[in-house]
């Protein structure tokens, strides 16, 4: 019963760090995987950092010149 308990908290700990890293496009809207200590494709907006699946997207924010 105790392993039961023990595999249930594992689990649930583990769903909630690949969720963190799972972003949505704000241009597209598609879902993405994001290491945000490596990714290029980041602009702050509004005091808020916004993160982009690729290069197009980046270029196409709100915003860009």
């Amino acid at each position: 019963m105790k392993e039961k308990e023990t595999m249930n908290t594992i689990e649930t700990k583990a769903k909630s760090i690949v969720g963190s890293l799972v972003m949505i496009c704000p241009v597209c809207g598609k879902e993405f995987v994001c290491n945000k200590a490596h990714h290029v494709y980041a602009a702050l907006i509004k005091r808020k950092r916004y993160y982009y699946c690729r290069y197009s997207c980046f270029k196409n924010r709100p915003g860009a010149k």
